[in-house]
C-alpha cells in the first residue's frame, strides 16, 4: 500500500534557536503543512526529551501542521537516547527519520572509517526497522558520505525502502549537470529527498564565508538540477532548510538582507513550480521474509 507524504518540508535547521510553536508559524506563513524537528542539543527538541515527542507533535497537528520527520546527529545505535528517539518517534507517528555526519575516524584508514561507519549505519536500520521508521542519510560537507560514490559505498546492501538519501549539492560547492546526472546515476532508488540550500560561497575581509543567496545565483543552479529530478521522475520531497535564519549576512552589507521569511518564499515559488504540488508516494516498508541487513 502507497503512503502519501508531503512534498516540502521546513526544517528546523532553516531556523535555529526557533521553538517548535515558532517553527509552526513559519511553515503556516509560507503555506506548509509539514515541518522537520532537529532532535538534538540546542534544536528544537532534546535529545532527553524525545521519548515524550508525541506530546510535541499533537500540539503541532492542532496548529494545522505535520511533523513529518525529525533531523538528529545520530551515527550509532548505542549514541546516547539513540532507543528514545525512535520510540518516540514511533510513538509520534513521525515517518522519517534523518541522521548526522559519519566523519573519517582519527588515524583510521578510508575502509576503515567505512566499515565503522557502515556497521553504525546497519544497527540504525535495525532500529529503524523494530520501530517501523524511514532513515535518511545526509549529505552534509566534511562528512565520510559528503560525494556521491562514497555516499553509494555507505548505502550499499541497504534496502531503499528503508535507508534513503538526502541530497545537499546547494552546501557541498559548485555542481555542474553532468556531475549531477552521475550522483543521481551513483545513487539511484536511493535518492529520496533533496536539502534545498540556498548558500553561496563569497569573498570578504577576513576571508571566504558562506552567505545566503536566491537559489539562482548560489552554488547548485537549482533549475537545471531539479530539471534533471523531473525528467527522470524522481519521487522526492524537498527539505527547506536555509539558511534562512535572522542574522544571516547578505552580501557585505547587513541592512540590505532580505527578511528570512521573504527569501525563503521566492526559493520555495521557484522549487514548486520544478517539482509540482502533488505528494511523494512511498512503498510500505514492510520487511520481506528473507531480508537480513548486511
Amino acid at each position: 500500500m502507497a503512503l502519501k507524504f508531503p512534498r516540502y518540508v521546513l526544517s528546523g535547521t532553516a531556523f535555529p534557536g526557533h521553538s517548535p510553536t515558532e517553527l509552526v508559524a513559519e511553515a503556516r506563513a509560507l503555506e506548509l503543512d509539514a515541518i522537520d524537528l532537529v532532535v538534538a542539543a540546542g534544536g528544537q527538541v532534546e535529545p532527553s526529551e524525545a521519548i515524550d515527542l508525541i506530546e510535541v507533535t499533537v500540539d503541532c497537528a492542532d496548529a494545522g501542521v505535520n511533523v513529518a520527520m525529525v533531523t538528529t546527529d545520530l551515527t550509532s545505535p548505542f549514541d546516547d537516547h539513540a532507543e528514545d528517539i525512535h520510540r518516540g518517534c514511533q510513538e509520534a507517528r513521525v515517518p522519517y527519520i534523518r541522521y548526522g555526519a559519519w566523519s573519517r575516524l582519527d588515524g583510521a584508514s578510508y575502509l576503515d572509517s567505512l566499515q565503522a561507519a557502515r556497521a553504525g549505519l546497519r544497527g540504525l536500520e535495525t532500529l529503524c526497522r523494530r520501530h517501523d521508521l524511514r532513515a535518511l542519510v545526509r549529505q552534509l560537507p566534511g562528512s565520510l558520505q559528503e560525494q556521491s560514490g562514497h555516499a553509494g559505498a555507505l548505502l550499499h546492501g541497504r534496502l531503499p525502502g528503508y535507508v534513503g538519501i538526502c541530497l545537499a549539492p546547494g552546501q557541498l560547492g559548485p555542481i555542474n549537470p553532468e556531475s549531477w546526472r552521475l550522483d543521481l546515476d551513483a545513487l539511484d532508488d536511493h535518492v529520496q529527498a533533496l536539502s534545498i540550500s540556498n548558500t553561496a560561497i563569497q569573498p570578504g575581509p577576513d576571508g571566504w564565508s558562506r552567505t545566503p543567496a536566491s537559489l539562482t545565483d548560489g552554488m547548485a543552479d537549482w533549475p537545471d538540477l531539479l530539471h534533471e529530478v523531473t525528467q527522470r521522475e524522481l519521487d522526492v520531497f524537498a527539505i527547506l532548510e536555509g539558511p534562512y535564519h535572522a542574522g544571516a549576512v547578505w552580501s557585505h552589507d547587513p541592512k540590505a538582507s532580505p527578511a528570512p521569511r521573504d527569501l525563503l518564499r521566492d526559493d520555495l515559488r521557484l522549487v514548486r513550480r520544478r517539482l509540482g504540488p502533488k505528494p511523494v508516494r512511498r512503498q510500505s516498508n514492510k520487511p520481506r521474509r528473507w531480508y537480513r541487513p548486511l
